[in-house]
């Protein structure tokens, strides 16, 4: 099995390009859908309350991600308070699901924070999608609905490491039309493709 890692910032257009794999026959581990599933937890519920009060909680007792966003992307220590928390349970979800797929397809990763977990080094490659951080902000403002100052806080809020170990590595600028990214992202499929044949014929 091949796995390639996507990941990218926020608004940056690295899911388009995940789904876009995925349409084209990959299987794809989305780790924001790992992260709800954390935040389901029952403890980890729990001390989101404890540590930044009700306002982060919906009346049935689930998070409210917008409410938690606004306390945590404004304020680098409330941030890494949240990521002490959930971060690692989240990395455990994805590593487990890394180790337990199996068979010949690509398996593609979905996650801006793979860099952060050191993975990839132990992925086949890495496609990285980048955008200013101007058009982030546009793109949440329209499309998430966020006014554009909390868009511009959560944007200048969200730190990175850079890709380091990637065995392959393979970057998406996103600065235009999705048109133009899902263009862009075929031509990489294709060379993901290659790379799996050369690996079923060697």
């Amino acid at each position: 099995m091949l796995r390639i890692g996507v990941t990218g910032l926020m608004a940056s257009g690295k899911t388009d390009v995940a789904r876009r794999f995925e349409e084209r026959g990959a299987r794809l581990i989305e780790g924001d859908a790992l992260g709800w599933e954390v935040l389901r937890e029952d403890q980890v519920r729990e001390r989101l309350g404890v540590l930044f009060g009700p306002s982060v909680l919906e009346p049935d007792g689930s998070v409210d991600r917008r409410a938690l966003g606004r306390i945590v992307f404004g304020d680098a220590s409330e941030l890494n308070r949240l990521n002490a928390l959930v971060q690692p349970r989240l990395e455990r979800r994805v590593r487990e699901a890394l180790e337990s797929a199996r068979g010949e397809d690509v398996l593609v990763l979905d996650a801006a924070l793979l860099v952060a977990w050191s993975l990839a080094p132990d992925l086949d490659g890495v496609v990285e999608v980048l955008a200013p951080a101007e058009t982030r902000i546009a793109r949440l403002s329209a499309f998430k609905g966020f006014s554009q100052a909390e868009a511009r806080e959560r944007v200048l809020g969200q730190r990175l490491p850079p890709v380091r170990g990637a065995r392959r590595m393979w970057r998406i600028e996103n600065a235009g039309t999705r048109e133009e990214l899902l263009k862009r992202a075929d031509e990489v499929w294709g060379e993901i493709e290659k790379l799996r044949s050369g690996a079923h014929s060697g």
